[in-house]
């Protein structure tokens, strides 16, 4: 199987939980009264794309990659959420989900074959 097979998933519920969060179905009728949605929900499909983009550039590089090539993968994946992100006021990614964007960018990188030296490589989510 491909990392975008075995990351799919990951994406899918990353993107459901947001869309919950940004609509408020998790919310009861009673409890919507005063409720405002963080963000639209209508800009997730972009950021799904930013995270299969990834997952697809991880997917095109060799077994074992070194930590160049992961960085350079991985840093175009950050600049696209940091612009994603900006343009949404910084409200969708905030620390919860860039600490679970980390993880899928560390576990998809290290399905790669990415030794240790080069997954120290991968950058932060300093946005």
């Amino acid at each position: 199987m491909s990392i975008r097979a075995d990351f799919q998933p990951t994406v899918d519920e990353f993107i459901a939980d947001l869309k919950s969060f940004a609509t408020g179905d998790y919310l009861k009728d009673e409890e919507k009264e005063f409720w405002e949605a963080p963000f639209n929900a209508a800009v997730l499909p972009e950021l799904k794309g930013h995270l299969e983009q990834m997952l697809d550039g991880l997917d095109g590089l060799p077994d074992d990659p070194d930590g160049g090539q992961l960085a350079a993968v991985l840093n175009k994946t950050v600049k696209k959420l940091a612009t994603f992100n900006r343009k949404q006021h910084d409200a969708v990614v905030e620390p919860e989900e860039k600490e679970e964007i980390a993880e899928l960018m560390y576990n998809a990188s290290a399905a790669t074959g990415a030794d240790d030296e080069a997954l120290s490589q991968i950058p932060e989510l300093d946005f």
